[in-house]
């Protein structure tokens, strides 16, 4: 390989949203982010005007590592259909929807995220310095055949946060949040089925019916300590190594198992029909009128 080929690769290739007051759309930037690859650049910077879906589907680059430097303001969807291999930076906050269906890319945020974080996240992970909006670490999933995707956020979740997980790690640290009465915000974990959740901080409820709090073993304990290192060195706050190594203050969430759930007490149809049905409609409701309806005359 050359001198020149090295440096192609090494040197950050830059690529501007905006050009002469002009917004570049999605479309082209993500064409010439493609293109960049293809011709072996494997360290872009992006000034980012607002396009969405910056640095994912990056599979051009094979195995080799490839390091994506957001400034600016990136749109919706940063990082989705990550692969592996690729780093994203973003040096700032982000909009909604970070890492959807992010397949294996690591993502770090200098700042708050939107909504939809880590939305349908199979692998990788994603690192944010702030807090995050509603629906985060919803509907992920975890095949056991990779490590389970990791979600890490210095501050605390929005409303519905975890809705339908089905696997993966989150870790919220409860510092500076943004409702610190609360780090899981409103009605998290519904339908949660897989998974698990380290938090710090005090929490408003979460679903029972589909998690439960446990008490934290060595081994989770000392697997969060150890990658809590690696997320503020990632995002460069290590000085809060001190502040968040304080075992006390951690609590874990697990998702219920199938079995728990099904030992749940079940209403009966007739207790339905008579606690209500017809508590709400009335002796016969709908089934009633339904019935009338039928024998009545037809023309």
């Amino acid at each position: 390989m050359s001198d020149q080929e090295i440096s192609s690769k090494t040197k950050d290739y830059v690529i501007v949203g905006r050009v002469a007051g002009e917004r570049v759309t999605t479309r082209i930037l993500e064409e010439q982010i493609q293109e960049a690859v293809a011709q072996g650049h494997r360290a872009l910077r992006i000034d980012a005007f607002g396009q969405h879906g910056i640095g994912g589907r990056l599979w051009q680059a094979g195995n080799e590592p490839i390091s994506i430097q957001v400034v600016g303001q990136p749109g919706q969807r940063l990082g989705s259909m990550g692969f592996p291999n690729t780093s994203i930076e973003v040096l700032g906050p982000a909009s909604d929807d970070v890492g959807w269906l992010n397949a294996g890319s690591e993502i770090v945020v200098h700042g708050n995220a939107g909504n939809g974080c880590a939305n349908a996240m199979a692998q990788g992970k994603i690192f944010i310095s702030g807090n995050i909006g509603a629906r985060g670490m919803t509907m992920t999933k975890h095949n056991p055949r990779f490590d389970p995707p990791e979600l890490w956020v210095l501050g605390a979740a929005g409303d519905y946060f975890g809705e339908f997980m089905a696997g993966g790690i989150a870790v919220l640290c409860g510092y500076d949040g943004q409702n610190p009465d609360n780090i899981l915000g409103y009605r998290p974990l519904v339908g949660m089925v897989g998974g698990k959740v380290f938090f710090r901080g005090p929490h408003a409820g979460y679903s029972q019916s589909d998690a439960k709090l446990i008490s934290m073993g060595d081994e989770d304990w000392n697997w969060l300590n150890a990658n809590t290192r690696s997320f503020l060195n990632r995002i460069g706050r290590i000085e809060l190594m001190e502040t968040l190594s304080d075992r006390s203050q951690w609590q874990l969430l697990v998702a219920r198992t199938p079995h728990e759930k099904i030992s749940r007490p079940m209403l009966s149809m007739q207790s339905f029909h008579r606690s209500v049905w017809e508590k709400e409609l009335g002796q016969g409701g709908l089934i009633g009128d339904l019935t009338d309806l039928d024998r009545s005359p037809r023309h």
